[in-house]
């Protein structure tokens, strides 16, 4: 009989559910590609109950299948999408609202009548004020929908992360909790004290009485009900994160690259909080004892950039084969990515997406590689600012993704000056669950035995000269300046 670690990869697009023996191989997979509704502009909602059930759908699939190889799960963990939110009932579990997904922009133009507390919101929660994240939501649902003040003045009712509804309808104990990696994402999550910080609630007008109870992301939620047995789920973490730890970034300096639809540069900032202008702070995992931070940046367009060559530029099979597509050189042309804004470390919303260069415009080849070169880019710049974090050594950088492809990695290490590992993961952030679960159950004994199984496949060496890499930085600002992105 083998044993194994079942994670849930619950996305937007689609819940994953894998099965990991002790060598880091997912054995087991079920995938439920997911329902995503657009019913205004700036609006993304998600019907509660259908990811619910496809979610269950896809945990009984797998647990099913390892029972009839006769086969045992030691433990579950849920990685989940991260600034999603809804109210619901904490006595029913009856969800009051959609799902508000972190995609969703509908309460951004509330962000200006608190715009005066920007930077205390900032410094106290390591996140920008805008509409992606929790407060704002909860403000545009009380002023924009007359039965959630009854709701949220009737005991009962919960306003929280998507995990928690999760986990409470997952569970036997039917707990309402959310982890800390996912409460960052709040707006009113103290990232310094680990709690909920009374002048933010105060300000976002939430009522701590609607908002789940806090846990470490490491430790004891509840069990899972599988026909007789009682399987326990011992981890909940937020997916970027879990993806840094699925890149090995368990160690202070450890940096993630994860280029997917969008991309996320993560890098381990140890136990310590360190609030750097125009990057995110989070907690990346956590126990009752201590709490280890992540400096993260987001860059909007990664993949969703080659999908809009396809799309807006004509240039088919660029959405999957642009690495095959794209010319050599950018000869001298740049992009301004404006097509979804720019998020760090400039946090630009509204952005006019423009090609800069001199003489008229290149063949679609080069456009495309000057698309490609502006994720690089902006990649750099997120890990410019990282490397001022004082005490930092930036030891090692881990690339995964369905972009990490040769030509961008090539030019990432050539911009940063420093070798950029590949890994071939295709779901770093189901394995990084599955490391921080594997780890409360003693499957694995400890952080140097995961990084022996963290799969690097590929090294890619800067080839550039310094003069040449600092030369397309300075023509890289001087056109975000003209566009009026200061550095």
């Amino acid at each position: 009989m083998d044993s194994f670690i079942v994670t849930i990869d619950q996305g937007s697009s689609a819940t994953k559910v894998l099965a990991f023996n002790h060598e880091g191989v997912p054995v087991y997979r079920a995938v439920r590609p997911l329902k995503i509704e657009r019913p205004q502009p700036a609006y993304v909602e998600q019907d509660p109950i259908h990811v619910l059930e496809q979610t269950r759908s896809a945990i009984e699939e797998v647990l099913f299948s390892i029972e009839a190889d006769g086969h045992e799960v030691l433990s579950i963990g849920l990685a989940c999408q991260r600034s999603s939110f809804l109210l619901w009932s904490r006595e029913t579990g009856e969800p009051l609202t959609p799902i508000i997904s972190w995609q969703d922009l509908r309460a951004k133009t509330l962000c200006q009548g608190i715009g005066s507390q920007r930077e205390v919101i900032y410094q106290k929660t390591g996140l920008p004020l805008t509409g992606h994240y929790g407060g704002p939501k909860f403000l545009w649902l009380t002023r924009h929908d007359p039965r959630v003040s009854q709701w949220v003045q009737s005991s009962g009712t919960i306003f929280s992360p998507w995990n928690s509804f999760l986990l409470w309808h997952l569970t036997e104990e039917r707990v309402c909790v959310t982890d800390e990696s996912v409460a960052g994402r709040t707006l009113f999550f103290n990232i310094h004290e680990r709690r909920w910080d009374q002048d933010l609630l105060c300000l976002f007008n939430v009522p701590e009485s609607t908002l789940p109870d806090l846990r470490p992301t490491c430790g004891f939620y509840g069990h899972y009900p599988f026909r007789k047995r009682m399987i326990p789920i011992v981890c909940s973490i937020g997916d970027h994160q879990a993806a840094l730890l699925g890149l090995g970034g368990f160690e202070k300096g450890e940096c993630g690259l994860n280029y997917g639809t969008s991309g996320g540069v993560l890098v381990n900032i140890g136990p310590t909080p360190q609030i750097m202008k125009g990057l995110l702070t989070n907690i990346a995992y956590s126990d009752e004892h201590q709490a280890v931070y992540t400096s993260e940046g987001t860059v909007n367009a990664v993949g969703s950039l080659f999908e809009w060559f396809e799309r807006e530029r004509g240039m088919k099979g660029a959405s999957l084969h642009w690495d095959q597509q794209v010319a050599s050189s950018s000869q001298g042309w740049f992009l301004i990515p404006g097509m979804y804004g720019i998020a760090a470390p400039y946090w630009k919303e509204t952005v006019v997406t423009e090609f800069r260069g001199k003489g008229g415009l290149p063949n679609r080849e080069v456009e495309l590689r000057a698309g490609m070169e502006s994720i690089a880019f902006l990649v750099a710049d997120i890990l410019d600012r990282i490397r001022k974090i004082p005490a930092l050594s930036i030891e090692r950088i881990t690339a995964a993704g369905g972009a990490a492809r040769k030509p961008l990695l090539q030019f990432q290490a050539d911009l940063l000056g420093i070798p950029v590992y590949h890994s071939s993961i295709a779901d770093a952030t189901a394995m990084g669950c599955a490391f921080l679960t594997g780890l409360q159950r003693g499957f694995w004994k400890g952080i140097e035995e995961i990084q022996s199984l963290v799969q690097r496949d590929e090294v890619f060496l800067p080839a550039m000269p310094a003069d040449q890499r600092q030369s397309l930085l300075n023509q890289w600002h001087q056109h975000l300046e003209a566009e009026g992105i200061f550095i």
